[in-house]
């Protein structure tokens, strides 16, 4: 699997992956690097776009982080 080029960003996909996170990435001529999916594999799973060029690497890193942890479909299976 090809691995982000930015740092925060890379350690926010190992983190969602960590927690049961799946990630697919996108085609070369894609807009975005790539997708994460919740562990709820069906039509209402969670899913997070994750950008390849963000304005703010950080922020988007964080934002992954955050809507990964919130993920209602994790929350049902503790």
């Amino acid at each position: 699997m090809a691995k982000h080029q930015n740092k925060h960003i890379r350690e926010a996909i190992k983190y969602a992956e960590s927690i049961g996170w799946t990630v697919l990435k996108a085609g070369p001529r894609a807009h975005i690097w790539g997708m994460l999916y919740c562990p709820h594999h069906d039509r209402t799973g969670c899913r997070i776009r994750v950008m390849s060029t963000p304005k703010d690497p950080e922020s988007h890193a964080n934002d992954i982080r955050r809507q990964a942890e919130n993920c209602p479909h994790l929350q049902q299976g503790q």
